[in-house]
């Protein structure tokens, strides 16, 4: 039996299903944004074997709009393209390596704590159920947290500070902040304000900064210092300019270092 759809059924039906493919877009494009810039894996398996200390360690993913790519890893530069699909529980994403062509079927997540998770097949296997690595299956299960260049952009407020050995008085403590674009950062420390650059390297122990302040009353002067972040907490701490990099967080009298710690807004 033939059912007659009138002009308006169809028109409405469009219409809705035209919506629901925007919302999948618009999911899809807000988890794409998340995926921008640089991460740093925490935790790999391939095939059901945990990658090496020193693997995980070096390899950093980059994204770029819909590309992305592995710099230097261990030699190699793989590059490629991702496409999401929101809609999945859980979601989709599909990877297509540049140079072959061939497509890896995975699924993705993004935790609570800020974490990316990703679970890939091999090229020409079926797309992983759950985020696990087994045995004989080929898939490779990673887990990855921003770098912390990325990880640090955004308003800090100072919790406390340390120079010379003596901490900083609470009045100007409080009045604190810090705001980090990209390699910048402004710093205002009561009625200063003092604007640098900074280059950070997160593969030594502890972790290294150096920045050079670009205006404001120390303009010209270059530190060395060292840096943790964590649970949004961000810790530095510098010796005087012309001095060696410090090797611990703390400040020692005579020694013209500082150490301040921030919390994110």
């Amino acid at each position: 039996m033939r059912v007659a759809v009138s002009g308006a059924s169809f028109l409405m039906m469009a219409v809705l299903w035209n919506g629901a493919t925007m919302g999948q877009d618009d999911a899809a494009k807000k988890d794409l944004a998340k995926f921008q810039g640089t991460w740093s894996l925490v935790s790999g398996e391939r095939d059901g074997k945990k990658l090496s200390e020193e693997e995980t360690k070096k390899t950093k993913n980059v994204y770029d709009g819909e590309k992305f790519q592995f710099p230097d890893a261990f030699g190699s530069t793989q590059k490629g393209t991702i496409k999401l699909d929101a809609s999945k529980n859980p979601k989709w994403v599909d990877s297509t390596d540049a140079s072959t062509g061939q497509v890896r079927l995975g699924i993705y997540e993004f935790t609570e704590a800020g974490l990316r998770r990703m679970c890939l097949a091999p090229a020409g296997k079926p797309r992983p159920t759950e985020f696990s690595s087994k045995p004989g299956s080929g898939n490779s299960y990673m887990i990855w947290q921003r770098a912390d260049a990325d990880a640090i952009q955004g308003a800090f407020t100072l919790i406390s500070g340390e120079v010379k050995g003596e901490k900083m008085p609470e009045e100007i403590v409080k009045n604190a902040t810090n705001v980090i674009e990209g390699n910048k950062h402004t710093v205002h420390v009561g009625s200063d304000a003092i604007v640098g650059t900074h280059v950070m390297d997160s593969t030594k122990t502890p972790k290294e900064i150096d920045s050079t302040d670009t205006a404001g009353p120390f303009k010209g002067q270059k530190y060395l210092g060292i840096y943790k972040f964590e649970n949004g907490v961000y810790t530095v701490c510098f010796a005087a300019p012309g001095k060696d990099r410090p090797k611990e967080f703390t400040t020692k009298s005579g020694t013209g270092e500082l150490m301040h710690v921030w919390k994110k807004k």
